[in-house]
């Protein structure tokens, strides 16, 4: 037989046992170390790509005019050559666009700004309107994770009569009870992983007859009992038992950040449609009035065709008639395409896509050039962009699923609690209750349950993988910052070559126009209208002005795509475009 003596010292020895578990699960020097290696390298990371262009001054966007813009502009005729080509040179040309896919060839047209187009595709695009439904879906998902802990109220009713036979005396009767039980209460899960109950319970006993019945028939009963059941290691904290919660927190500022940079994205896409739609509407313009100018010289040709013009030139001229009419063709088409494409962006109710009313924008790109900073547009960018966001809250993710992983492997000590007060009267319930006010019969109710898993190697294994995940998404968010500065620094360079490349364009544009002038000054002095000089010279003179003027709409237009381009990669596109971007967590 074991003496108390012993066995206290057998409960110390399990004791300390426990405590050196406990301190050797909770206590951990390496990952302290780890965890201030984790944020030094975030931290670095941020450094690193600051500190690297910290001395990078304020540049303004300037071109170098070439020499032969500089010839131009001493000749005093570059005036005269963006009156005869160039984007100020079709502002009250009319466009023809054909028969629509209704047979109309009347055009209905609806003028419309750049800020009015980006304020009614926000307002309306239904992709836009599809995102917007996740972070609600993720909120609605975070009140019932957040039930969990609402409190519960509960109720059971039983009866039961027994007629049994009485083989408490020598003589064999019957016995027959009645019992009424009515149990009742609250029970609320806490945050710290326990649950606390407060409950009441009434039973009446009645003996009908039979060698049981007594004075006190029938008997009420009654008692209150209020408890605790907590665990104390192992899922204890609310740091542990709310981790789903924080992690769907989490997710719905992920689901926001998404939806601001989808936000920005249909924002810098119905810019780049709106600068699309201006340079298919001015390549129309273009062809139209190069396919004007080729049949004005064809008909020159068919009028001197009994003096000195063959009927091949002749056939040549028509030749070039008809293929610049199919490019009158083709850009009809784009223009259409472009002004549907817009419209499917903007999703206006009075602008449906199947309606063939055409957008008629009513300003054209700019050749502003702006200040930039790299040090400023990479600080922005890290600060702003929702994709950086993105990348910590899923470090946060991975250090809150570390946590929880960490706590599990603890031992498991689950202790319960509970106080239960009696009374009891013959009369009626309310006897029994004031009986049990005078608090004579208390029950101390005490359990505790131990559990230490030997070699505990999943719990382990799982700390072992969370650790490695949340390394993951610290590596994942020097990609994504890498990325970021990446994409800012393309977008710096395509605007410094797009903006160069609007001076090279329009200075191509303007030789051009000022070779097909000279021609025409020398139609004008009575040279001789012979086919070479009209097809062979003229003709080939017009088709590369044509093709100049293209070029140069289209480096304006991707110009001021950059610039959209450069806001968004910072991230501040929405700002620039004055759109407030605010969602309203419910609570």
């Amino acid at each position: 037989m074991i003496s108390p003596t012993t066995c206290r010292s057998i409960v110390r020895a399990a004791l300390v046992a426990v405590i050196a578990v406990l301190v050797a699960a909770c206590v951990d020097p390496l990952a302290r170390t780890q965890e201030q290696a984790l944020r030094e390298r975030l931290l670095a990371t941020h450094r690193a790509y600051t500190q690297s262009v910290a001395d990078a001054p304020l540049i303004h966007v300037t071109r170098e005019p070439g020499d032969v813009q500089q010839k131009l502009e001493e000749s005093g005729r570059v005036g005269q050559l963006d009156a005869m080509s160039g984007p100020s040179a079709y502002d009250h040309a009319a466009i023809a666009l054909g028969a629509d896919l209704a047979g109309q060839t009347e055009a209905t047209l609806v003028t419309i700004t750049l800020q009015r187009a980006i304020e009614l595709a926000v307002a309306n695009n239904l992709d836009l309107q599809l995102a917007r439904l996740v972070p609600a879906a993720r909120q609605a998902e975070l009140t019932r994770a957040e039930a969990a802990f609402d409190a519960t109220l509960f109720t059971n009713l039983d009866y039961s009569a027994v007629d049994d036979p009485d083989t408490s005396t020598a003589t064999f009767g019957d016995r027959a009870t009645q019992t009424t039980n009515l149990l009742t209460g609250i029970r609320k899960p806490l945050t710290t992983g326990g649950e606390m109950r407060a409950q009441t319970e009434l039973a009446v006993n009645k003996n009908i007859f039979g060698a049981a019945i007594t004075d006190t028939n029938p008997l009420y009963e009654a008692n209150v009992l209020v408890g605790l059941s907590q665990p104390l290691l192992r899922g204890f904290g609310t740091d542990v038992n709310r981790a789903q919660i924080e992690l769907l927190e989490s997710d719905l500022r992920s689901d926001i950040a998404d939806l601001s940079s989808r936000l920005m994205q249909l924002a810098l896409d119905t810019e780049a449609g709106y600068w699309r739609l201006v340079e298919a509407r001015q390549r129309l313009l273009i062809q139209q009035r190069l396919l004007q100018r080729t049949i004005e010289d064809r008909d020159r040709l068919e009028q001197r065709k009994a003096f000195d013009v063959s009927p091949v030139r002749i056939t040549e001229a028509n030749s070039f008639v008809e293929l610049r009419r199919a490019d009158v063709i083709r850009a009809r088409n784009d223009v259409r395409l472009a002004s549907d494409r817009l419209k499917a962006l903007v999703n206006s109710p009075d602008l449906p896509v199947s309606g063939e009313a055409l957008l008629a924008p009513m300003e054209m790109p700019a050749d502003i050039p702006i200040d930039y900073s790299l040090l400023d547009a990479v600080t922005t960018a890290l600060r702003h962009r929702p994709e950086i966001e993105q990348a910590l809250l899923t470090i946060e993710d991975a250090a809150i699923r570390q946590r929880v992983a960490d706590n599990l492997r603890l031992p498991m000590l689950d202790l319960d609690a509970a106080m239960r007060f009696h009374g009891w009267d013959g009369d009626d319930a309310g006897g029994a209750y004031d009986n049990l006010t005078e608090a004579d019969y208390i029950d101390y109710l005490i359990s505790a349950q131990l559990e230490i898993p030997i070699g505990n190697r999943a719990a382990e294994a799982m700390y072992q993988q969370r650790k490695i995940e949340r390394l993951g998404a610290v590596i994942a968010y020097q990609r994504a910052a890498q990325s970021v500065v990446l994409e800012v620094k393309e977008a710096l360079r395509n605007l410094l070559t797009s903006y160069e490349l609007i001076g090279a364009t329009r200075a191509a544009r303007r030789a051009a126009a000022d070779n097909l002038r000279a021609i025409e000054e020398q139609e004008k002095a009575g040279v001789a209208l012979t086919p070479e000089f009209l097809l062979d010279l003229k003709l080939q003179t017009q088709q590369r002005l044509a093709d100049a003027e293209v070029q140069e709409i289209q480096a304006l237009a991707q110009y001021n795509v950059a610039v959209a381009t450069l806001y968004r990669t910072m991230g501040t596109l929405l700002q620039r475009n004055r759109i407030a971007f605010v969602y309203e967590v419910q609570n």
